[in-house]
């Protein structure tokens, strides 16, 4: 009888352990009304520097393509097909359109997920809504030919309780935190950093908002931006 009762407890703490009882890591669902593409659209026939069978270029964000952040500089993360360009754009504008950061950096054509910092000297101001681009140059010579991927981001400012949560909380439970309070960037940057050890979070992540398709993708390294 009581082996048989301490058999039943091992069993169920074995069930809360396992990594099946580890809780789903998952962005609430947004609107995606009037919503800019989170991926480029093709392009003309003979010109386009992406494989007609290749995935298309693609912002990892909420099916809105608004991107929050409680950063002064946080980070982006995009997929990137297969390519014959080699080299990229990444800029963040205000409103009016004037330019707030303007980096061109080299690419290898390598395809996968790579992450793009907004470097520290940036600060983007909390409460301000920003415009942002992404852009693979297939022709120097013809911007017109660019592909690329645009969309929105807000800077949240996090309430005291809240910051005081995430300041004793592991890494895993900042991420559903932050994804409890709609912060998207910070939300994926943590999962990003524990793919190797949680890929399941990083797959329920992605698929929470559409991004199945992205979610097996490698995390490769990228790159050396410059502001100009």
């Amino acid at each position: 009888m009581h082996l048989s009762k301490s058999l039943t407890c091992l069993s169920l703490l074995a069930i809360l352990l396992s990594p099946l009882a580890v809780k789903a890591l998952e962005f609430p669902p947004a609107s995606d009304r009037g919503a800019p593409s989170r991926t480029a659209g093709g392009g003309t026939r003979g010109e386009d520097c992406i494989a007609e069978d290749a995935k298309p270029l693609t912002a990892l964000m909420p099916t809105n393509n608004v991107g929050t952040t409680a950063k002064a500089n946080p980070t982006f993360f995009f997929y990137v097909p297969k390519t014959t360009a080699t080299q990229a754009e990444f800029a963040i504008v205000d409103r009016e359109g004037a330019d707030i950061y303007v980096s061109e950096f080299p690419i290898d054509g390598t395809p996968g997920v790579i992450a793009l910092k907004v470097p520290e000297t940036i600060n983007l101001g909390e409460g301000n809504d920003r415009i942002w681009h992404f852009g693979l140059i297939c022709n120097p010579d013809n911007r017109a030919l660019d592909k690329f991927v645009q969309g929105f981001l807000y800077r949240e400012t996090i309430e005291e309780p809240l910051r005081a949560k995430l300041e004793r909380s592991p890494a895993l439970e900042k991420a559903e935190l932050y994804a409890k309070a709609r912060i998207w960037h910070e939300t994926l940057e943590i999962a990003a950093e524990l793919r190797d050890s949680h890929p399941e979070q990083w797959q329920q992540l992605l698929s929470s908002v559409g991004l199945e398709s992205i979610a097996s993708e490698p995390l490769i390294s990228c790159c050396e931006m410059n502001e100009f």
